[in-house]
C-alpha cells in the first residue's frame, strides 16, 4: 500500500512534523490549503469557532494525491481538528487516514474519544508540549510500518 503525508499548517509546526516524518519514512508530504484567511486575532476567533461547530473549507493540495493511504497531520484548534482536515477526512474517507495532531495541551486520546463516534480513522497520534517528539515520531514509523 502506497502512503502520502498530508498537512494543514497555520504556524508551521506541523509542516517542520510532516517533513520529518517524510524523511524517516520516504513518503512525499503534500501540504494542504482551504481558502480561509486565519492570521490575526480575527483570524484567531474565526478558527475556534468554525473548530468548535464543525465546520469545513474548501480544500486545495499542492499537488495530486496518489496513494492509497494518507498521515494527516493537522493542528488542533479550540479541541478539534482543523475544518481543513474535517474536509479532507469527509473528501477521502475517514478508513484510509492515520491522523496526527498537534496541540499545546490536547492529548490524541481525546480528539480519537471526539471523533470515534464519527470517523473510522486507521488511528490518531499527536505531539502536544509534554510529549518527547522523538519518540512519538518513532512510534508512529513503527505503526505505519504495521498497517
Amino acid at each position: 500500500m502506497e502512503w502520502m503525508i498530508v498537512y494543514f499548517t497555520r504556524s508551521g509546526t506541523c509542516e517542520r512534523i510532516a517533513k520529518k516524518i517524510a524523511e524517516m519514512t520516504g513518503f512525499r508530504a503534500v501540504r494542504l490549503y482551504d481558502d480561509v484567511n486565519w492570521s490575526g486575532f480575527l483570524g484567531f476567533m474565526k478558527a475556534g469557532f468554525y473548530a468548535l461547530t464543525g465546520k469545513r473549507t474548501k480544500i486545495e493540495i499542492e499537488e495530486e494525491l496518489n496513494a492509497d493511504r494518507f498521515v494527516l497531520i493537522t493542528p488542533i484548534w479550540a479541541g478539534s481538528i482543523t475544518p481543513a482536515a474535517r474536509t479532507f477526512i469527509e473528501h477521502f474517507g475517514p478508513s484510509k487516514i492515520l491522523l496526527v495532531t498537534v496541540s499545546e495541551v490536547t492529548k490524541p486520546e481525546d480528539v480519537l474519544r471526539s471523533l470515534k463516534k464519527k470517523y473510522n480513522l486507521l488511528g490518531v497520534h499527536g505531539f502536544t508540549k509534554k510529549t518527547n517528539e522523538s519518540e512519538v515520531m518513532r512510534q508512529l514509523v513503527e505503526k505505519l510500518q504495521k498497517i
